[in-house]
């Protein structure tokens, strides 16, 4: 009897949960693309909400945007954190454990987010990785051919550059000589837990009872959390007692993070107390981070620059005028017998690089980027102070389509960044709080904009050189055509993944 009167009282709880997160999900999908009107200022929108629930707000103006961002109380680290339920390791783990994107603003995500910057991202550091990146230019280009000669229809080019972007990253991340099979397994379970990410979401609110209500989709994504401890612990443990690193090898990234010490006390840091003069307290990473940092490494470096370079090579299926200007240029400045077209020549590739910053610009994979309002900061907007706890929504996409800075702003037009257009001199570091304003912001924009650009933008230029210079790439027929619609969820990907016709341009590789 007890049990069905508890069954009885959570039915009315749990349809307006359902209710409740439906909604949610569908402001999620549309709000990207629906009623954004073009305005010189802030649009401000409230979204049905629970109880008391805090206010999320869109930023859809640039101006505005430098200025929460960059500009102001922002350039001393106010308004730099982000709302933790949008990050998968502080669902997953109740917010025990933090990356550097779900961390807030303090010492424990400068400690974690310099270690990047400075032991990993570097460009010293990056040169080191030449290697793994041409393994995995290799291999991508020997499996893109094996499905051309294989196949008499278009190649399914998506799986393929994730593919070779995952074990790129997993290498970078890992150290060489990771078992393959062990790559595909991590590379699996990140693609599941990307396809799951929007369920995350109906967790981050009230999670006992969501947790109650969906339990079998809660269970299912602590088992991909337990698939990923599992891979992933094993490869810590190894460098973590010294037996995976080998001489002549760059550090990888999880042997940096095995040597890293962060503060043991973060509210005590923060704050100062002790007078400064006691050595703070400092403590080694957890299993439970590690195994989040490395997830959020493979993740983020992988996820969105496979999406972009399926996107920046559907349009080069589309513009073939530009895909044939991009190889004259290639071809001048690389010798017919090169191997590759080498990182240092890619740099000095102007077209390359105003078809990377056009690709960037018209299609950021991430949709938007998010700060949340935290009680010490004072964000104001439309002349009013924004309340503490609000979400503040930057959608990427909506920002650099401004129509008042480009021209034709929806067209793919890489001449837009060269001289004369209104792209020249456009840079990425102005987002950072460099001098100059923001026109686009594809890694986002003040304190917190991605550690991970330059890496980025490396390997886009990298392995789209060298893809439009080992193969022609044409478009399939009917169905198997170029789809450039959009599909939003964690990351903007094609709705439908990039087939093309290749046709073999250089000798193989053997």
């Amino acid at each position: 009897m007890q049990h069905s009167l508890t069954f009885l009282l959570l039915i009315p709880l749990t349809l307006f949960i359902l209710i409740f997160c439906r909604r949610r999900h569908a402001w999620a999908r549309e709000a990207a693309y629906a009623r954004l009107a073009a305005v010189k200022s802030a649009v401000v929108k409230k979204l049905p909400g629970l109880g008391r629930q805090p206010p999320e707000v869109f930023v859809t103006d640039r101006f505005t945007a430098h200025r929460l961002l960059v500009g102001g109380a922002a350039a001393g680290g106010a308004f730099s954190d982000r709302p933790p339920s949008t990050v998968p390791s502080a669902v997953l783990s109740r917010r025990r454990h933090y990356n550097i994107n779900s961390a807030p603003y303090g010492p424990l995500w400068r400690a974690i987010r310099r270690n990047l910057t400075s032991e990993v991202f570097h460009p010293t550091r990056l040169r080191q990785h030449g290697r793994a990146r041409r393994l995995a230019l290799h291999g991508l280009v020997a499996d893109l051919d094996r499905q051309r000669r294989a196949s008499g229809s278009a190649v399914l080019a998506a799986e393929s550059l994730r593919a070779a972007m995952f074990g790129l990253l997993a290498t970078m991340c890992f150290g060489v000589g990771v078992d393959e099979g062990v790559v595909r397994a991590m590379a699996d379970a990140q693609d599941d837990l990307v396809q799951c990410f929007l369920g995350l979401r109906v967790f981050a609110t009230l999670p006992a009872l969501t947790g109650l209500v969906y339990r079998d989709r809660w269970r299912k994504l602590l088992q991909l959390r337990r698939q990923q401890e599992e891979a992933y612990l094993p490869l810590i443990e190894a460098h973590r007692a010294g037996r995976q690193r080998r001489n002549g090898e760059p550090p990888a990234y999880v042997d940096t993070l095995v040597d890293l010490r962060v503060p043991a006390d973060e509210h005590a840091a923060a704050s100062g107390s002790g007078g400064g003069k006691r050595r703070k307290r400092q403590r080694r990473l957890t299993d439970g981070e590690l195994v989040g940092l490395c997830s959020e490494f493979l993740g983020a470096g992988t996820e969105p620059a496979a999406a972009l370079l399926q996107w920046i090579m559907a349009n080069l299926v589309k513009r073939p005028d530009v895909q044939r200007a991009l190889r004259q240029e290639i071809d001048a400045a690389v010798g017919v017998d090169a191997d590759e077209v080498g990182e240092e020549v890619v740099a000095r590739l102007e077209y390359l690089n105003a078809v990377i910053m056009e690709g960037l610009r018209l299609h950021p994979t991430v949709p938007r980027v998010f700060r949340k309002v935290m009680p010490d900061d004072h964000v104001v907007l439309d002349g009013r102070r924004l309340p503490a706890g609000t979400a503040v929504h930057f959608p990427l996409a909506r920002l650099a389509r401004d129509q008042t800075t480009w021209t034709d702003p929806r067209e793919f037009r890489p001449e837009r960044f060269l001289a004369g257009g209104e792209g020249e001199g456009v840079s990425l570091v102005a987002a950072a709080g460099s001098a100059g304003e923001i026109r686009m912001m594809p890694f986002g924009a003040g304190r917190r904009m991605c550690p991970g650009m330059g890496v980025a933008v490396l390997h886009l230029g990298y392995f789209v050189a060298n893809l439009v210079r080992e193969f022609e790439w044409a478009e399939a027929e009917g169905e198997l055509g170029v789809d450039l619609r959009p599909h939003l969820g964690f990351f903007t990907v094609m709705k439908r993944p990039l087939r093309a016709h290749l046709t073999r341009l250089r000798r193989e590789v053997s």
